[in-house]
């Protein structure tokens, strides 16, 4: 009978794991939360900044000032200011095009260069 209470007790008394989150990452939060010091999770856009989806759509470089011009008929597809002249990229996905419909949420800005004639006035948009 003395047995089994000693095996609670040292169990008991034996040292956890160091639980979510103090692993070898230096992790503060639950899984799944941010790694870094930002305090946004993993894949979300800081505030006030291009959305994930759209920086990819600029390439391996995102440029110091980016502008996006969205024709406000099509949510699958944008224009990206790259070196100067307006790339238009298409197909995109049900989550890039709700990224799009962020954008055209946004305070449109004067576009640097020309834009592209495309028979509607496009929405252009600078992110910070």
């Amino acid at each position: 009978m003395l047995v089994p209470i000693l095996i609670s007790a040292a169990m008991i008394a034996m040292p956890q794991g160091r639980g979510h989150g103090h692993g070898r990452h230096g992790n503060d939060g639950p899984p799944g939360q941010s790694r870094g010091g930002d305090g946004v999770p993993p894949g979300l856009a800081k505030k006030g900044g291009m959305p994930p989806g759209l920086a990819k759509k600029f390439g391996p470089r995102v440029p110091e000032r980016p502008y996006i011009a969205v024709d406000p008929r099509y949510t699958d597809r944008a224009y990206f200011l790259i070196d100067g002249r307006w790339e238009l990229r298409k197909g995109f996905n049900v989550g890039l095009q709700a990224e799009v419909r962020d954008t055209l949420r946004l305070a449109p800005v004067p576009p640097p260069v020309p834009l592209p004639r495309v028979g509607v006035d496009l929405h252009v948009v600078l992110f910070n």
